[in-house]
């Protein structure tokens, strides 16, 4: 079995990152970036809220635990 890091077009491609620990987001991004993916990063909860509304991501992965303003 071959695996591609190209997504495929039924996957999103946007991902917005929202993740206050600097170094674990960096990681993150990362890994999806190698694996094909655009990703955005926020580092608070107010941020990350803005940049979901002006973006339209097709998938965010949100810490709960964020500054400004929580992830729930």
């Amino acid at each position: 079995m071959v695996f591609h890091s190209k997504t495929p077009d039924y996957m999103a491609t946007h991902i917005l990152l929202v993740e206050d620990e600097i170094k674990l987001a960096r990681f993150v991004k990362l890994e999806l970036t190698s694996e094909g993916y655009q990703v955005i990063l926020a580092h608070d909860g107010l941020t990350g809220l803005t940049t979901a509304r002006e973006s339209h991501p097709d998938l965010l992965i949100l810490d709960l635990m964020l500054p400004e303003i929580s992830g729930l």
